[in-house]
């Protein structure tokens, strides 16, 4: 029995499928499947029940899940307690400039009280440049959009949301259950320069032959959000931000949205990107009380991600 073996089984456990497994540990799904079949031959049991739906743990697996958890978290604190002999760990993170840094800053606190030995060091910037730094190898993971378009990246998808408009508190937009593209026309717009969907706001404007009024340009998502809160203007912007006086509502023939991630190259095999990975995923990005009310609705009768 070898930690490697443990890995992928948690993994596919945790995921529900051999595939998915295979991409969370960046590994073939057949070598992922060859591994735990080895395992299975080695303790004398079957660990997992291979449905044509998912794939779901024995009794027995359930229990190696129990025990396999455990085993993992022990042999990475070994492994950090040694390497802290010979100097820090430096984990070196890119973050997307237009991610909350509320949600940010939480994360990388959660998971420096459970790795205190692990300096992090935090570069912001656009998609691009995070994966141009990547990709140098100056960079050893990106919290950043998904995009599916390379092989050579593992990719942990987060959480995916919907652009919506922010509005003041007191707008009368605010207790709407959304609105649509044509009453925004001769709206003042606070306009975030940095938005990834820039292109797709203006082109469905466009198509309504809406007219928007920009009173203010910005490249700082907090000042944006500030000069909503005050009544400045309205917004567009991603759904996971969270800001006091400001209300987001749906737009309902505005259905542009954005798949977040974490990514690293394919050939690390880092423990703390793993680890990481393991905190990014539980943490509570989108939860559903934050979520504008039609998203939740489409998405009732089923678990939401956290």
């Amino acid at each position: 029995m070898e930690f490697h073996q443990i890995r992928h089984f948690v993994a596919v456990v945790e995921t529900g499928s051999f595939t998915k497994g295979a991409q969370r540990e960046a590994v073939s799904q057949p070598a992922i499947s060859a591994s735990i079949a080895k395992l299975e031959a080695e303790i004398g049991v079957r660990l997992l029940d291979r449905r044509r739906s998912s794939v779901v743990p024995t009794l027995a697996g359930v229990r190696l899940l129990e025990i396999g958890k455990t085993m993992l978290l022990l042999g990475n604190s070994v492994k950090a307690e040694l390497r802290a002999l010979t100097g820090p760990d430096i984990l070196r993170l890119g973050v997307l400039l237009s991610l909350s840094s509320g949600q940010v800053s939480e994360l990388l606190a959660s998971f420096r009280r459970s790795y205190p030995h692990v300096t992090i060091e935090v570069f912001d910037g656009p998609c691009g440049q995070l994966l141009d730094l990547l990709a140098d190898g100056q960079l050893d993971a990106i919290l950043t959009i998904s995009d599916n378009d390379s092989t050579k990246l593992v990719t942990r998808v987060l959480f995916e949301e919907p652009y919506v408009l922010a509005v003041p508190s007191r707008h009368r937009f605010a207790l709407r259950q959304s609105v649509s593209l044509v009453e925004l026309d001769n709206e003042p717009f606070v306009l975030r320069t940095r938005c990834e969907c820039y292109r797709n706001v203006t082109e469905a404007l466009d198509r309504h032959g809406v007219r928007i009024r920009v009173v203010y340009r910005t490249d700082q998502d907090d000042r944006a959000f500030a000069l909503v809160a005050a009544g400045i203007g309205i917004a567009f912007t991603p759904a996971h931000f969270e800001v006091p006086g400001v209300t987001q509502v749906p737009v309902a023939d505005f259905e542009v949205k954005r798949t977040i991630a974490l990514r690293w190259l394919a050939d690390r095999n880092d423990d703390y990107l793993h680890d990481l990975a393991r905190f990014a995923d539980s943490h509570p990005w989108t939860p559903s009380s934050r979520l504008p009310r039609t998203l939740a609705e489409q998405d009732r009768g089923s678990a939401p991600r956290t």
